[in-house]
């Protein structure tokens, strides 16, 4: 059995006749849930965004590559997060935003919008219905389903970016060392970065094959990003 997603514990598909009466309710702290997190998902278009703050890191695991936000200086925690559960960072990445909804895929073309059985937000007395009396998606699922729709396509749209930069052969792989400002430091290895040097080094038609597709911006987003690893050690 494939493991559960980051921060789900169940995953469980909304349904007209289960949730016909469930409501969404308020979350007082909205991303204490990620406090423990210090990588993130990334999708590529966020790196533009998320290069402001945030180091943008890859990570080859079974054969694909995912981009990751790193948000702390060491695992079980996160400097984005603060004590009040509010995101303290220029932009809170779309895998947070999506939580506690998630697509599962029915058939390739067919997919249904499903949530964390855990979470405690999904209730019956307060908060915006998820149905109306009719049994048809009220407004605030419309808006859940439009979002899930959109992280699925952007995610789609991330793994052909990073086949495309591995087809390619940019990866190399970094060390990562962080210094906090009490001079504590933290190092990690195994995470990937594209390589100036390989990227430089390409035939003008591969080049431009990455300036048609899009997909420029984003390394270069990403290439910047990598000076924020000062940043993040001084985040308290």
């Amino acid at each position: 059995m494939a493991p559960l997603p980051l921060f789900y514990s169940s995953i469980a598909v909304l349904d007209r006749t289960t949730h016909r009466g469930a409501r969404l309710a308020p979350t007082e702290k909205p991303y204490a849930f990620a406090a423990q997190a210090h990588v993130l998902p990334a999708l590529m278009a966020e790196f533009v965004p998320g290069c402001r703050d945030m180091p943008i890191l890859f990570l080859e695991e079974a054969g694909t590559v995912a981009p990751l936000f790193m948000v702390g200086m060491r695992p079980g925690e996160s400097r984005f997060v603060d004590s009040e559960g509010r995101w303290r960072g220029n932009h809170a990445p779309a895998y947070l935003r999506r939580y506690p909804f998630i697509g599962g895929d029915v058939s390739s073309d067919q997919q249904v919008v499903c949530i964390d059985g855990g979470f405690a937000g999904l209730q019956n007395e307060t908060g915006e219905p998820l149905f109306g009396e009719d049994g048809e998606p009220a407004e605030a699922l419309r808006r859940i389903i439009g979002f899930v729709a959109e992280y699925s396509d952007a995610a789609k749209a991330t793994a052909a970016f990073t086949a495309a930069l591995k087809a390619l052969d940019l990866f190399h792989t970094i060390n990562v060392e962080i210094r906090a400002a009490d001079g504590t430091t933290s190092s990690y290895t195994g995470f990937a970065a594209v390589s100036e040097e390989r990227l430089n080094a390409l035939p003008d038609e591969a080049w431009l094959d990455l300036r048609r597709k899009g997909y420029l911006v984003p390394i270069h987003a990403h290439l910047i990003s990598l000076a924020n690893f000062a940043l993040l050690g001084d985040r308290l």
